[in-house]
């Protein structure tokens, strides 16, 4: 519809075109009935785009909300909720298999929400793999997803994501695998893609994916291989790098993620080890443990003693190196999101929903985030 044909009543809100018709049937000046129209359109066809819409991220293996995070929900009136299904990598023997699948424990908490499908792969699945071979893993991927959505009611999902951080020497065999799942998903499910920052900036270079929409990430911004990097789950400046110098729109419509989570990163010999989620903070207090390293650091620590830290096997000489986001960090995250060109129904998605961010970052601050993004 051409809104600026002032004399096109089916541009105004309903209850106004009776009163532009009854000046059209007295037959008012041209010149003022003119102005007239031109401003009541101009008002009725320029709208702003609709609130941010809040989504939440579960990326455990059992699914079974809590009475608290489902409160939790409710309250920040989170309708959408994406749900990891399975991951697949390669194995030891390099055999690609998925794994993790999902258990729904209890589906009570779900009622009246969205569930989005999402299904983590690792890069180098994509490395070298022959098209067959990408025939058989989009087969296999179907199974999976079918078998794990039985245990949900409804059973049909409006849309399903990949979340894959591929290069260049992956991107050729991660896009095929797309098509592929695409024809053998349900005619009308769409398909999204997490992006990276640094695939959003360089859309040329590193590909857009043949999918619906994207996820974009914002975070993950530092070198996680670094011993001595300050914070890589997000920095600002960090962040800024990639957000200046993009190109005014994405080829996607896109939503945005913004993480809520913590981790210890455990690096031996120089070199990072491990990655344990959402560690206690309690318990860097024992000293009989944990040396703090430098001293007086708060974040980074020695292990003095062997022992375990969410089941993994600690050497004296392991360096940590605690990372988390406080609401001063996410706050800067979504002052940065307004340079971002998101979709007009965008959602701001939150990774991730476990017992310990229902405390930490209370509801009514998420929902302050999203108003930031898009003022309403």
């Amino acid at each position: 519809m051409n809104c600026r044909n002032t004399m096109n009543t089916d541009c105004l809100p309903p209850g106004r075109r009776g009163t532009a018709l009854f000046f059209l049937k007295k037959n008012a000046a041209p010149r003022r009935l003119g102005g007239f129209l031109f401003c009541l359109a101009l008002f009725s066809c320029t709208q702003k785009p609709p609130a941010i819409q809040p989504a939440v991220y579960h990326w455990e293996t059992h699914l079974a909300l809590s009475h608290s995070e489902t409160a939790y929900l409710d309250s920040l009136h989170c309708r959408y909720l994406y749900v990891k299904f399975l991951d697949i990598a390669r194995d030891d023997a390099k055999t690609i298999r998925p794994y993790a699948l999902l258990e729904v424990l209890d589906s009570t908490g779900l009622a009246g929400r969205t569930v989005v499908p999402c299904v983590f792969i690792a890069n180098n699945v994509f490395q070298d793999i022959p098209e067959n071979q990408l025939d058989w893993l989009a087969q296999k991927t179907a199974q999976a997803l079918h078998s794990v959505g039985g245990q949900f009611t409804p059973n049909q999902f409006p849309e399903i994501q990949f979340d894959c951080d591929w290069t260049s020497t992956t991107r050729a065999a991660f896009f095929s695998f797309l098509k592929k799942m695409r024809n053998r998903l349900p005619e009308h499910t769409r398909l999204s893609a997490t992006i990276r920052l640094h695939q959003y900036k360089f859309p040329d270079q590193t590909g857009v994916p043949p999918v619906d929409r994207g996820m974009l990430m914002l975070y993950n911004t530092g070198d996680i291989d670094d011993p001595e990097a300050e914070n890589s789950i997000f920095q600002p400046a960090d962040a800024h790098k990639y957000i200046h110098g993009a190109a005014a729109t994405y080829p996607l419509p896109l939503d945005l993620a913004l993480p809520m989570f913590s981790w210890a990163l455990v690096y031996r010999d120089g070199s990072l080890w491990k990655i344990i989620p959402e560690p206690a903070t309690e318990t860097f207090r024992d000293t009989a443990r944990y040396a703090p390293f430098p001293a007086g650091q708060d974040k980074r620590f020695l292990a003095k003693q062997a022992g375990y830290l969410g089941g993994q096997y600690l050497r004296p000489g392991d360096f940590l190196r605690v990372e988390n986001i406080d609401t001063t960090a996410l706050r800067q995250a979504a002052v940065l999101a307004r340079e971002i060109d998101l979709a007009n129904d965008a959602r701001l998605a939150f990774f991730h929903l476990d017992h310990a961010i229902v405390h930490r970052y209370p509801a009514w601050f998420l929902t302050e985030l999203c108003e930031t993004i898009r003022p309403e």
